[in-house]
């Protein structure tokens, strides 16, 4: 059951993500704005390829892949490092302090750490042997 929330989850996330900067919900604060064109293609491009990773992943979990894992834990340890950043930013709507930093990243990781955990542990990959092993198997003749 966590394995098929976790996949839900990396789906949607990963969803909303990728329309979100269509939508011109990203990031608005004038010291981004103040970029250049390269530094914030460069900064959505980021978002779009984790997004697209967590899409990638959820879809091969819900087809038990064990691929799917990996590309997800990736993904995840990526959406860590940029989303403490991220909301730090958001948050302080413009050039962070350091206390609200550290508070981001405290956020991130145990937002993360949570479904990083539930992809990392040996029962997932065992889930993810034995029901893939049935949906690759033949039909008995």
């Amino acid at each position: 059951m966590a394995l098929r929330i976790t996949a839900i989850y990396l789906i949607i996330s990963g969803v909303i993500g990728t329309i979100w900067p269509f939508l011109n919900i990203g990031q608005n604060h004038a010291e981004f704005e103040a970029q250049s064109l390269a530094y914030q293609l460069g900064s959505y491009g980021r978002e779009l390829f984790i997004s697209v990773a967590f899409v990638i992943s959820g879809l091969g979990l819900l087809k038990y892949k064990l691929w799917a894992r990996k590309v997800g834990l990736v993904a995840l340890a990526l959406a860590f490092f940029y989303g403490g950043n991220t909301m730090a930013w958001g948050w302080s709507s413009g050039k962070p302090p350091s206390n609200i930093i550290v508070y981001s990243y405290l956020a991130c990781f145990f937002w993360y750490g949570i479904w990083f955990l539930i992809l990392y542990r040996e029962s997932t990959v065992a889930q993810l042997t034995s029901q893939g092993n049935k949906t690759a198997s033949p039909p008995a003749a």
